[in-house]
């Protein structure tokens, strides 16, 4: 299989994840691609945006807001991993996820992440800002908490 792009990105989030002290398993979690299982109760969505600068753009197709709506309506342990370039990753709680995003709605919908130089992840989408700033240092760990 040729390498692409995607691998590399995708890698930047899984390598941090495996590597964490109570990491113990990683499976698909779905058909769709990006969507993990970690240690076997922990729904990981990885989504990557290439752009080196302050700001990564994301745009999640309905599929993709789908398999979020399932993991709230099953109360799953679930997070977005958006991977910023060579930057950070930005993981996002389900509750934060909800903050920023409609998921009533069926249309595609983006999230931006800013990254200030010396600054933490700072979050909007269709429903506004995130009330807190993400820090670089809360990934992977709060996927584990």
């Amino acid at each position: 299989m040729k390498n692409k792009k995607l691998h590399l990105y995708h890698g930047i989030a899984l390598t941090q994840i495996v590597e964490h002290e109570s990491f113990t398993a990683l499976n698909r979690g779905s058909q769709k691609y990006g969507h993990y299982l970690i240690n076997t109760d922990r729904h990981v969505f990885v989504k990557y945006s290439t752009a080196e600068r302050e700001s990564w753009s994301f745009t999640f197709s309905t599929e993709e807001l789908t398999e979020i709506r399932k993991a709230v309506h099953k109360h799953q342990k679930f997070f977005v991993c958006l991977v910023c370039g060579e930057t950070t990753v930005c993981a996002l709680t389900i509750d934060e996820i909800c903050e920023v995003m409609n998921l009533q709605d069926q249309d595609r919908q983006s999230i931006k992440v800013t990254v200030p130089q010396g600054g933490s992840c700072h979050v909007v989408g269709a429903l506004g800002k995130l009330k807190r700033a993400v820090p670089h240092n809360s990934y992977p760990k709060k996927l584990f908490e």
